[in-house]
């Protein structure tokens, strides 16, 4: 059975593909399915929630080792469904994914894959569940952020919700107790309106978003609390303004003095319109602010943040171009002359 949180992110992904083509599993592709961004490690992914488990990786605007195919090191595989990715050291990436094999076997995993596209190592992260994951190179770790699938008991509102592994799966440290979010275990549920689980980790914090109630949290490398907040009010309050009403939260992000950035898809009755905002919301303030609006046209996706600036793709026939914005109220400029293929 799918979690909550994958079957929000199917819903989700199924409303986007409107203008995103799909990829086919064995062919040379244009990398048009859902983008990804590791923003720890500044690197753009395409692949996750892909019906086809093909794997493809940008530096900038160009591709970052070989294509990544599950289906060649899982041949008995019916589905699989990649719900995470990472970059490692020396062009390696992480993937947490879950492989159904038929007749209710489902597991969830996390890959190691090399820069030839080659598997290295397979290990399985249960009983927490990974919603969102980052690789330290400060640390040589993987950082994972995620509930836990256990029964009721005296330690449920103590267990870690941020866990950091050595590359070989092995726990090093456990940090951020459950109880921290409004909701516990159930803190990760929604995708859709509220966007999907972040984590970013950096020399000396560590972001996370909880989409339940819109919780951030920014944490030391100990995983001490520093500052919370949920901003659903504030997403709720710049949403509503000039008749519209917030449909979907794709992608987001978090910058380097802890805003979360996100791109809100707003619609409105009266004039059938529909417009994508890119807002940053203050760790300090609560409040919002509107870094680029425009009518929906499937040119700009916010993807993610690069070096502190927003970072977009534009969809073209033959590739997609990166643009970046250093403020809010300028205009994206082209990254790259040289499109993503």
């Amino acid at each position: 059975m799918l979690r909550a949180s994958q079957f929000s992110t199917l819903l989700f992904l199924a409303l986007r593909i409107t203008v995103l083509s799909p990829l086919t599993a064995g062919q040379s592709f244009n990398p048009t399915w859902f983008p990804d961004w590791d923003s720890t490690n500044q690197v753009l992914f395409f692949g996750r929630g892909s019906p086809s488990p093909i794997v493809r990786a940008y530096v900038d605007a160009h591709q970052r080792g070989a294509d990544i195919e599950l289906s060649k090191d899982f041949p008995g595989i019916q589905s699989a469904y990649i719900d995470n990715l990472a970059a490692g050291p020396d062009g390696t990436t992480f993937i947490a994914v879950t492989l159904n094999f038929g007749d209710h076997n489902m597991r969830e995993l996390v890959l190691t894959y090399d820069s030839t596209g080659q598997l290295l190592k397979t290990w399985d992260p249960a009983p927490q569940y990974i919603e969102a994951m980052a690789y330290s190179k400060d640390d040589d770790a993987l950082f994972v952020l995620g509930g836990r699938d256990l029964p009721p008991g005296p330690y449920a509102p103590t267990y870690p919700l941020l866990i950091e592994y050595r590359r070989d799966g092995r726990i090093m440290k456990t940090m951020a107790p459950v109880g921290i979010l409004k909701e516990r275990e159930n803190s990760f549920n929604l995708g859709g309106q509220n966007g999907e689980p972040l984590l970013r980790v950096t020399k000396d914090r560590i972001y996370f978003y909880a989409s339940t109630n819109r919780e951030a949290v920014v944490c030391d490398r100990d995983g001490v609390v520093l500052a919370y907040r949920s901003f659903s009010d504030a997403v709720e309050k710049i949403s509503t303004e000039d008749g519209y009403h917030l449909v979907q939260t794709h992608q987001s992000d978090f910058a380097e003095n802890g805003d979360l950035v996100a791109e809100l898809l707003l619609w409105n009755d009266s004039t059938n319109n529909y417009v994508m905002e890119v807002v940053r919301l203050s760790m300090k303030s609560g409040e919002a602010v509107s870094v680029h609006k425009d009518s929906n046209s499937g040119r700009l996706w916010f993807v993610g943040m690069k070096d502190d600036q927003y970072l977009y793709l534009e969809h073209l026939e033959g590739g997609q171009n990166l643009y970046t914005q250093s403020a809010a109220g300028q205009e994206p400029k082209l990254l790259i002359t040289e499109p993503i293929n």
